[in-house]
Parts: C-alpha cells; sequence; structure tokens
C-alpha cells in the first residue's frame, strides 16, 4: 500500500499512544479503506445489556492491556448469572489496522455481543485534527454484525485533565454522526483523581494506567456492557485495591455514566 506524505508527516507527530503534534493543521485519512464507508446507512445501537450470554471483543492499543482480565475477574464475581468470554487484539491505532483481513474476519465471522474500540487518534496539543473515518468504519462493523459498538476514549495523561474533555469530546462527535456508545473513562478518572489524587492510577510514564487506573477503566466498561451499575459491586479481593478505594472507583465511575449518558439506545 502507498503511504501519502501527508500520512508520512501525522505518524511523525504523534507522541504517546494519543497521538501530538504543534502545527495547526487538518491530516485526514489519505489510504484506501475498504467498505462500508461512512457514507452507508447509519444503523441504530444494537442493545445487548439483557442477553444471558456476552462475547465481547476488546481492539485497541497498548492502553487496553490490562481491561480483558480485568473485566474477566469482574463479571465472574459480580455478575454471575451471565456467561461471559473477552477476546483482545492489541495492535496500533484503529486507522492503521482498518484493512487489516484477519481482524476483519474475526469481527464478521464470530458472535460478538460487544465490541470495544480503543485507539482513535488524537493531538495532545489540540491543534492537529486527525481523520475519525476509520473508527466510524469500525463502528459500522460492528453493528453489521449486531454487536454493541463501544468508544473507549482513553484516559487523560498526567497532569493534564484537560485531555479528558477533549478525548471525550471527538468520540462524541463520532457518536453522534456514526451511533456508537461512548464509555466516559477519562471523564471518571478526572473525577477520582479530584478526589483523590494520591491514587497510583499511572505508570511511571505518566501515560499508561497502572493496574489500578485499569480497573477504573473497566468499571465504567462493565457497566456500559451490562446496564449494571458498577457502585453497586461487591469487594473483590481478586482485583487491585482495598475495599475503600474499590467502593470509590465504582462509585464515580457509575457517576460519570449518569452524568454522561453512554448508549442512546
Amino acid at each position: 500500500m502507498k503511504i501519502s506524505l501527508l500520512v508520512l508527516i501525522s505518524l511523525l507527530l504523534l507522541s504517546g499512544c494519543g497521538g501530538g503534534g504543534t502545527p495547526a493543521v487538518a491530516v485526514t485519512q489519505t489510504d484506501k479503506i475498504t467498505e462500508p464507508t461512512s457514507e452507508s446507512e447509519n444503523i441504530a445501537i444494537p442493545d445487548n445489556r439483557a442477553l444471558d450470554t456476552y462475547q465481547v471483543l476488546i481492539i485497541g492499543n497498548s492502553h487496553v492491556q490490562f481491561i480483558q482480565k480485568l473485566l474477566t475477574t469482574i463479571f465472574k464475581d459480580g455478575l454471575k448469572e451471565k456467561q461471559v468470554s473477552l477476546d483482545t487484539r492489541i495492535g496500533a491505532f484503529l486507522d492503521v489496522i482498518v484493512d487489516k483481513e484477519s481482524l476483519i474476519e474475526m469481527v464478521e465471522s464470530r458472535p460478538w455481543t460487544h465490541i470495544i474500540l480503543q485507539g482513535q487518534k488524537y493531538s495532545q496539543s489540540q491543534s492537529v485534527l486527525y481523520s475519525t473515518e476509520a473508527t466510524k468504519i469500525w463502528i459500522q462493523r460492528a453493528k453489521n454484525t449486531d454487536a454493541t459498538p463501544i468508544l473507549f476514549p482513553e484516559h487523560p495523561q498526567r497532569g493534564n485533565a484537560l485531555d479528558a474533555d477533549y478525548v471525550h469530546s471527538i468520540h462524541e462527535g463520532i457518536a453522534r454522526t456514526e451511533f456508537s456508545c461512548v464509555a466516559p473513562v477519562g471523564l471518571s478518572w478526572n473525577k477520582v483523581l479530584a478526589v483523590q489524587p494520591e491514587l497510583a492510577l499511572y505508570q511511571a510514564d505518566g501515560n499508561h494506567a497502572t493496574e489500578l487506573g485499569a480497573l477504573l477503566s473497566a468499571l465504567v466498561l462493565y457497566q456500559v456492557i451490562s446496564g449494571q451499575t458498577a457502585d453497586m459491586l461487591p469487594y473483590i479481593a481478586e482485583l487491585p485495591g482495598i475495599e475503600s478505594t474499590q467502593a470509590l472507583l465504582g462509585q464515580l465511575a457509575s457517576q460519570s455514566i449518569a452524568e454522561n449518558v453512554a448508549c442512546n439506545f
């Protein structure tokens, strides 16, 4: 595949997993993207919360590394009546893998009930606008298989709370034009850090989550997937955090969703 000079430049501008850059330019995806396109019918979000069995696929970059393990434990101890299986594909940004045939086949050939999508590029300086076309295509693919698409805006970098609102707004914009759930992950991080800034949610790089930080993200995703409130979960010893910490994370995860409705079914 030929890569345009503009795409190469945009890749060089990336820093961390969110992407970064200083020039005030709009970056568009110029490589050929497989069907469906964003001009396809805007299908309503499939509501799979009431199903007895969940099959969840998580697609993203390094920010999803702990999510499968944590969600598995949460469902096993907190929602025992459901049969839940999870699979994760950790790779790159969603536009980089949009034409990856093996992943497309995996999405289209298995009966997923929920597909979590993380890896939309964004500018940490908020000065570069990256295309959202590939993310919309992944949403369409999920809905075409009757899976609930859940966008996973990543948490803010340490010391930059404004990241959360900015990244969440990008994903809300995507969901307005291609209907999808938007999990308020970053917004929940801001709430927790405002109350207990000393919690070790970040790894040393100030970018990636510790297992405790990933637990907060997983609690938000748990509630979006199931419709069951995270603040009603029991203390689960296998999860990181003491009982009071887990309770706080669950409470603020649920509060974030109450204030920012994730799915307009």
